[in-house]
């Protein structure tokens, strides 16, 4: 794993309160190497950039007034 995936993934575990094995701290270093680039490219469109990811719950319905 590299150094910056290490710290990275540190952080994360840190912030979660994790403490996982050598061996899986490893397995996780992999696997956010494989992600990263992915999850780069989801900021890099500007014309997305302040967009919601995906389809968001309005709690407080619209309302419309009635027969129109």
């Amino acid at each position: 794993m590299s150094t910056d995936n290490s710290a990275a993934i540190d952080a994360m575990l840190d912030a979660a309160g994790l403490n996982p094995p050598a061996e899986e701290r490893e397995a996780l270093g992999r696997l956010y190497a494989t992600f990263k680039p992915g999850l780069d490219a989801l900021y890099a469109l500007p014309e997305a950039r302040y967009e919601a990811p995906a389809l968001v719950f309005q709690a407080a319905p619209k309302l419309e007034a009635w027969g129109a």
